[in-house]
This record gives structure tokens, C-alpha cells and sequence, in this order.
């Protein structure tokens, strides 16, 4: 039989134990974002308590190496490492390592890292901030074969919103779906696809459930460069007998009342309109500019919409037919043509279980990845590989370095050589430094 005095310290003893083992891991990394400009990646490691890191560089081949203490992984980071990836950053590995973890950022060349702890603040935890600099990346002025112009060339940057997370469930629906779960689903779908295209990439504004402001989600996707933003919603209605898919864009009474909200912070910010700096512009210019601007995204995000809107009538039943127009605040980027897409009713017990599914999500996904791919295969912007590929096979003017020899040139781009005399109107093989040639296609 226990004394008293043997229960007490068993008591004690249980009671030590379970708060050293209950400190082992004090903190959880709830979410990894990444963000893109030139020659710079981010990353912001956000923590639910604050802990220690170290930071080093390996090379060959070029890594760098995230030690942080005390912590764990969610589940949820841990299935969105994948979809994290940048202009210098192929992937992010990790393993657990003593009583944290350690991140492994396989990088596509050498960077300078630096690493900085942010303070938690209303919005978000304790965050560690990793800087990637490699230096901007200058276009070429002297092309010296096909191959080394296309590694020259940028990805389309699709960037994916998925709705609500965190403290905000959206719509909650039949089977007790809950539209942020769903929506993180099929954005992680949606970018595994556009990734797997050459020449586009994905970037997620929430890769777990975070709670994100709606314009921290237009900043994730400027901060990208983006091309385009799809936020990915699921939609909700008293009566149950409401079904159907849809696509939104911004409507003109939204672009009016965004550009007063712009030009009222004209004097507090250096938002840019197409390259263009609104804050040493008079009023009515910047009116101009945000206009014209407005427009164009408002256009190419209907033109956009319609695309994927053809795509997914294949997989889901359409709610409307049309692109529909609307004042979301998620939309109301003046720079970055933007899309909703509305996959469904949750409060449809139909739609709830198809979006139950992952099947279904994952054709749905599908869909909208191809209706943005086809979109912009066929309007790809200037600089990029896709638009590239597409004029590969049309002439285009070499200057003659040097060193260079006529027969060196037809050989390094797979020209013979008495087409490229032709080409050039050349009775012979004598060239000069400076000198334009222009190679023919094929």
C-alpha cells in the first residue's frame, strides 16, 4: 500500500514529466508562403510560438539549409510543400531533426540568404522571413543560340486564391462540407496541373488553413508578378433546390469605385499601373491611367472567364452561361486581370457530395487549369517561353560577336549554310562584328 508521502511524489513526478514532454515541441509551423520579384524569393515561415533557427548555404548542388528548433509539422504544411516553388526555387524537403525541423530549399542556381525573425502581430504568428537574392536577371543582348534565348524566357504566373481558411469557415453546406476545405482542395489541384505545364507556374496564397485579408490576397499575387488570379470560392443559398458552377469578373461599377479608393492613396503609396508610378501624376492623368488600365484587366479577366467557363461546362452543371460581373474586393486588382470561380452549391446536398469527392475536384481542376493554359497558349504575353516556342520557327536577327564564323552560326542554330547566305544576300562567308544576320526559321 502507498504512503501518502510515495503518492505524492508519483503525483509530482507524472506532473514534471508531463510539462517537460508537453515543452518538447512548443510550437507548430502553420504555414509556408513565397513570394516572387525579380532577382528576390521570400519565404515567411509562420510559427505558432516563437522559436531559434539557424540558416546556412551548401553548394553542389546549390541548397540552403532551415534548422528551426521546437517544432512541429501540420499536416496541412506538409501536403503543400509541393505546390511552393519560385524562379529560384525548385522545392522545399524537410526531415525532423532532434526536437525540430530541418528545411531543405533545392535551388535552380546560387543565392544569398538571409534570414530575419518577424514579431506576431493581429494577423499572423511569429514568423521567420528567408530572402533569396540571385540578382536580377538582365535580357540578353546577344543571342547565341535557341536553346540558350529559351532558358531566358519567364513562366506565365497563374496566381490561386482559395477562399476563407482559419477563423473563417465560409459556407458551411449539406454533409457538413465546409467551403474552405473544399476550395484549399481544388487550389492545391489546380496548381498541381498549371505547374505541370512548361512555361506556367502556380503560386498559392494559402497553401493551409490560414485566414488571409482579402487584399493580403491581391498583395500575395502582385508581390508574384502574376499574370492572373483565380480565386476559388463554393457557394451557398437558403433554398437547396441552387446548383450550378460559375465564373466571375469585376464589374464597371466595382472598377469605378476601386480607382477612388487608389487615387485616395495616391499620396501614401507607389501602387504602379502597368509600369507607371500614379504618385508624381496630376488627378485627372491618374484617372487616365488607372481608366485605361481598369479596362484592359476587366476585358482580359472576361476573355479569361470565358475560356475556363467552356472548359468546366464539361464537368459541372453551369449556374449561368456567361461570365458574370460583380464588386468583389479579391477582384479589384487594377494591374492583375483577376477571376471567382464559384465551383458549386454546398447547400445543394447534389453539388455538396460531388464536391465531397475528390474525384470530382480533381476533374474540376482540370478543367479550369486547361481553360487557362488554352487562354493564354493562344494570347501568351510578350517575354514569355510560351510565346517563345510559339515564334521559334519565325526569323529572327542574330549580331554577329566576336569570334563568331558564318559556318560557326549555321551550325550553333541547325541552319545550313547556303541558307543563311541566302537568307542574308551573301556571295560569300566574310562577316563583321556588329553585323546583323538574320537566321531563318526551322
Amino acid at each position: 500500500m502507498h504512503t501518502k508521502f510515495q503518492i505524492c511524489v508519483f503525483v509530482f513526478i507524472n506532473l514534471i514529466l508531463s510539462i517537460t514532454c508537453s515543452s518538447v515541441v512548443a510550437a507548430e509551423v502553420r504555414d509556408i508562403r513565397v513570394a516572387q520579384q525579380e532577382g528576390v524569393t521570400r519565404l515567411v515561415f509562420e510559427l505558432s510560438e516563437a522559436s531559434e533557427h539557424r540558416i546556412f548555404s551548401l553548394s553542389n548542388p546549390e541548397r540552403i539549409v532551415l534548422d528551426v528548433s521546437n517544432v512541429a509539422l501540420t499536416p496541412s504544411v506538409v501536403n503543400g510543400l509541393s505546390a511552393l516553388s519560385s524562379d529560384v526555387l525548385m522545392r522545399i524537403r524537410y526531415a525532423k531533426r532532434d526536437d525540430g525541423v530541418r528545411f531543405v530549399l533545392d535551388l535552380a542556381q546560387s543565392a544569398k540568404a538571409k534570414s530575419t525573425v518577424l514579431a506576431a502581430n493581429a494577423t499572423y504568428g511569429p514568423r521567420i522571413l528567408v530572402e533569396l537574392e540571385y540578382g536580377a536577371r538582365k535580357p540578353a543582348t546577344i543571342v547565341k543560340s535557341l536553346a540558350n534565348l529559351s532558358k531566358e524566357k519567364r513562366d506565365i504566373v497563374i496566381a490561386i486564391d482559395p477562399g476563407h481558411g482559419g477563423k473563417d469557415p465560409g459556407a458551411l453546406g449539406q454533409y457538413k462540407v465546409r467551403e474552405k476545405d473544399i476550395v484549399l482542395s481544388i487550389g492545391k489541384e489546380l496548381a498541381s496541373r498549371i505547374n505541370a505545364v512548361d512555361g506556367f507556374k502556380a503560386v498559392l496564397t494559402r497553401s493551409t488553413d490560414t485566414y488571409l485579408q482579402l487584399r493580403d490576397r491581391s498583395r500575395v499575387a502582385r508581390e508574384a508578378n502574376a499574370d492572373l488570379m483565380i480565386s476559388v470560392h463554393a457557394d451557398a443559398f437558403t433554398q437547396p433546390s441552387a446548383r450550378g458552377a460559375s465564373v466571375w469578373a469585376l464589374s464597371l461599377s466595382g472598377k469605378t469605385s476601386e480607382m477612388g479608393r487608389w487615387l485616395a492613396q495616391q499620396e501614401n503609396s507607389a501602387d504602379l499601373v502597368g509600369g507607371i508610378s500614379l504618385d508624381d501624376k496630376d488627378q485627372l492623368l491618374a484617372e487616365v491611367l488607372l481608366d485605361m488600365s481598369m479596362n484592359s484587366t476587366i476585358q482580359m479577366s472576361l476573355n479569361v472567364g470565358n475560356s475556363v467557363l467552356g472548359e468546366m461546362r464539361g464537368v459541372a452543371v453551369l449556374h449561368k452561361d456567361t461570365v458574370q460581373q460583380a464588386g468583389f474586393v479579391v477582384l479589384k486588382s487594377p494591374d492583375i486581370p483577376s477571376i471567382l470561380v464559384e465551383t458549386g452549391f454546398v447547400s445543394n446536398k447534389t453539388e455538396a457530395k460531388n464536391l465531397s469527392s475528390r474525384a470530382y475536384r480533381v476533374k474540376l481542376a482540370t478543367s479550369i487549369a486547361k481553360g487557362v493554359v488554352d487562354y493564354f497558349t493562344k494570347n501568351a504575353p510578350d517575354g514569355t517561353l510560351v510565346a517563345w516556342k510559339q515564334k521559334k520557327h519565325s526569323d529572327y536577327i542574330y549580331t554577329v560577336d566576336k569570334g563568331d564564323t558564318l559556318s560557326e552560326i549555321a551550325r550553333r542554330n541547325q541552319v545550313p549554310l547556303p541558307t543563311l547566305r541566302q537568307a542574308n544576300n551573301l556571295n560569300n562567308d566574310v562577316i563583321r562584328i556588329g553585323q546583323k544576320l538574320v537566321i531563318p526559321a526551322g
